[in-house]
């Protein structure tokens, strides 16, 4: 039998799917950045990581201007970079035998030392759920005042 014949995800796919995170990270990062250089909060850029500075602005706005689905979409935001950088900085081991259900997984170790089981199924979703960020993003007023 070969890997072709399996009717569940190999490594392949599972790799598959963590460069996905990462490329939709990428262009969430790139939203920011552009919404950074419109909004001409863009001085420091170049230190630190873009995320960073983009909530660094998101919340001087939201000081002077509240606004709940943008509060929201922060504490949204953050639960999703958590998740990505435990699959960009924690993977200890990763795990998929094609012929077994549920075997599809990576096992991350987070910045307090915990491990993380994380299924294939939640890094499709982690994907999706990048990707509706940033395109919600792109949705958002360029100045958020």
């Amino acid at each position: 039998m070969s890997v072709e014949n399996s009717s569940y995800p190999t490594i392949r796919d599972l790799a598959y799917e963590i460069g996905l995170v990462q490329i939709n990270w990428s262009f969430l990062e790139s939203e920011m950045r552009r919404q950074l250089v419109v909004s001409e909060s863009d001085a420091d850029l170049a230190k630190g990581s873009v995320i960073v500075h983009w909530r660094n602005h998101l919340k001087k706005v939201l000081l002077d201007s509240p606004h709940p689905a943008l509060v929201d979409h922060l504490k949204s935001l953050d639960e999703l970079a958590s998740q990505r950088n435990l699959l960009a900085h924690g993977i200890q081991s990763v795990s998929a035998d094609p012929w077994s259900a549920n075997s599809a997984f990576v096992v991350c170790r987070g910045t307090a030392g915990e491990m993380q089981r994380m299924p294939i199924e939640m890094i499709r979703r982690l994907a999706t759920e990048i990707d509706a960020m940033r395109r919600w993003l792109g949705r958002v007023p360029l100045s958020f005042t």
